[in-house]
């Protein structure tokens, strides 16, 4: 059987995060999907892709305090849905970027598949996922606000999204690209001195490494959020996660054939 890979682009890829308002990178989305096409031409794989809320859906999740859901609040649940909106939005626009040079992208709306319980992810429909790799389309799915059968809403995040998945679909390594290299001995936005890490197993990174949130407006915790989720996968048969700079178009390539570049494997 072919492999499935989960891509995870950061929000802080598909959008220049920082700024405010509606702020996709077209370019480097066209650039990426190239990327792709290119190396399902050379390696037979299935691919289900997940991206973040970008700058516009975190920064309405901080505006209207959503973190811990919305309860029966009418100010945070008109909150949730105007960050559905924008994620839709940003979610409708890479999606056409990607159709139009060729990817066959089908949209799964998270906020349609899955529920929260107490903020994780307890229900989620798979069937629409399943379906579309049979067809040979590549299912994308993005970081969302979600019902929640105690907290009204809550975010459930694209870093959320893809363990799930990988435990379900038995998906031996996961992508995620990031505005960095991956990880490093201490943040390279603030130290120069910082050293990128290329292999390090999930437990080392725990003892050894002092992760920071993220330094853009994020509500889902940045790297130190993804390792918090990823954690889940340990034992579950999971094999790597590769953290890669995916501002970079020609990285998706070389992280899809297993080419050797400068960013972060971790052991599970």
């Amino acid at each position: 059987m072919k492999p499935i890979y989960i891509l995870k682009i950061g929000g802080s890829v598909a959008t220049h995060k920082n700024k405010k308002g509606f702020s996709v990178r077209h370019s480097l989305m066209k650039k990426v999907a190239q990327s792709i096409i290119f190396a399902k031409k050379e390696k037979d794989f299935d691919l289900v892709l997940v991206h973040g809320a970008g700058g516009f859906g975190h920064t309405l999740a901080k505006e209207y305090a959503l973190m811990d859901g919305t309860g029966n609040d009418k100010r945070k649940i008109e909150g949730a849905l105007l960050s559905r909106n924008a994620n839709q939005r940003l979610n409708n626009a890479i999606t056409e970027i990607f159709v139009s040079e060729g990817l066959p992208i089908t949209s799964v709306h998270t906020a349609s598949v899955i529920i929260n319980d107490n903020k994780k992810i307890v229900d989620f429909n798979m069937l629409t996922i399943k379906e579309s790799l049979k067809k040979n389309c590549i299912p994308i799915l993005y970081g969302d606000m979600v019902f929640d059968k105690k907290l009204g809403m809550t975010i459930c995040s694209g870093d959320a999204i893809v363990p799930y998945l990988a435990d379900k679909l038995k998906i031996k390594k996961m992508f995620f690209a990031s505005d960095i290299e991956g990880v490093f001995t201490k943040d390279p936005y603030l130290h120069n001195d910082a050293e990128l890490v290329e292999n390090i197993s999930l437990k080392n990174i725990k003892k050894n490494i002092k992760l920071s949130e993220s330094h853009n407006a994020d509500a889902t915790g940045g790297l130190l959020g993804k390792i918090k989720k990823i954690s889940i996968l340990c034992g579950k048969g999971s094999k790597s996660v590769e953290i890669f700079n995916g501002l970079n178009e020609k990285n998706y390539e070389k992280i899809l054939l297993g080419k050797n570049f400068p960013h972060t494997r971790i052991i599970l």
